[in-house]
């Protein structure tokens, strides 16, 4: 299922993407003024058009009640209108759908064109998938405690549709909204899919990169104060104060290095130059994992942009502290380009 709100350009590619994996595709058109649900129902979809934009959520649960999927189906991905997703999507996130098991997340992977092999945020966007995949995510979906999905491309019980779907995100990031409750009133397990892949539009420009980070944080903050996040005896807890102890030091972490680099007589261009040799290593071996040798190149900038993603994270916390909660869970998505072969790409 996907909710879509004029995404002309992208929602045929995402429709037979989805419909590859053998899966039947339903699509809500939210209040669109483009030709969103004229080219989703000729790539193959079911369509419920909306008349005006709800939001996300909303649209999600319309469509969700409109085409009785409750009813006909055990599990739902829900998908954006720009993700691409592997032809075995579906198959590999269903392997992980245990009993005990409501959400399973799917495996982003930056859509990184040819002609826009350059681009730094992409680049960024692309280390940051793998390095938080490759460790943070794959320990918390051990041991049941993770923190974040992956709204884009994620794999629903039924059961768990049917409690948090009626229900009005108060949190500007709806994920975050259905995650926290999972985890709060026990509804099960929530797992993650290395090989259930999905190929991500993201940002191109700084502005649209910052913008994204920044209510993707507020949200997550937003869950934090909403749901009493750390202030309770549970597992999920416990290492959820530990994440925020992570994120703490490594917001000081960066002005504080550079600091003591610069008081010890050394130059900020050295201290830079320090830094690289601290993540020199990292964003090789992300290269080389990854496929994409020019990653290397852009280590310098991916560093600069790590320091302002600490800017964002406390511009967020501010935000969430000024603005616990929305009315609707309603944004506007970065803008987005036709997409080709993800593979070849």
């Amino acid at each position: 299922m996907i909710a879509c709100r004029n995404g002309a350009a992208t929602i045929a590619a995402a429709v037979t993407a989805a419909r590859a994996t053998g899966a039947p595709v339903y699509v809500v058109s939210d209040g669109s003024t483009d030709d969103t649900a004229r080219v989703a129902a000729a790539a193959g979809a079911q369509v419920l058009a909306l008349g005006a934009n709800v939001g996300k959520p909303a649209a999600l649960h319309a469509g969700y009640v409109h085409f009785r999927l409750g009813l006909a189906y055990r599990a739902v991905a829900i998908i954006d209108d720009d993700v691409l997703v592997a032809s075995d999507f579906v198959s590999s996130a269903l392997a992980l759908l245990e009993d005990q098991v409501a959400i399973v997340v799917g495996h982003n992977v930056t859509w990184w064109p040819p002609e826009r092999r350059w681009n730094l945020w992409l680049a960024k966007r692309a280390y940051s998938y793998w390095n938080y995949q490759v460790i943070t995510r794959r320990i918390q979906s051990h041991f049941n405690v993770m923190n974040c999905i992956s709204g884009s491309n994620s794999l629903y019980r039924v059961e768990l549709l049917d409690v948090v779907l009626p229900q009005q995100p108060p949190y500007i990031v709806d994920d975050t909204y259905w995650l926290l409750e999972t985890h709060r009133r026990r509804l099960g397990r929530i797992v993650y899919a290395p090989r259930a892949v999905a190929y991500l539009q993201d940002p191109t420009t700084m502005r649209d990169w910052y913008k994204q980070n920044l209510r993707w944080m507020w949200g997550t903050f937003q869950g934090i104060i909403g749901h009493r996040v750390g202030r309770m005896h549970s597992r999920f807890d416990y290492a959820y104060l530990l994440l925020m102890l992570h994120w703490l030091l490594y917001v000081a972490g960066g002005p504080l290095t550079l600091w003591l680099l610069a008081t010890a007589g050394l130059d900020v261009g050295r201290g830079l130059l320090l830094l690289l040799g601290g993540q020199a290593l990292w964003v090789v071996l992300a290269a080389w994992r990854l496929a994409r040798p020019r990653l290397v190149f852009f280590l310098p900038l991916i560093i600069l942009a790590d320091l302002l993603y600490r800017v964002v994270m406390v511009h967020a916390l501010v935000k969430a502290l000024r603005h616990p909660t929305v009315d609707r869970c309603v944004w506007a998505s970065p803008p987005r380009i036709g997409a080709s072969d993800p593979v070849k790409a």
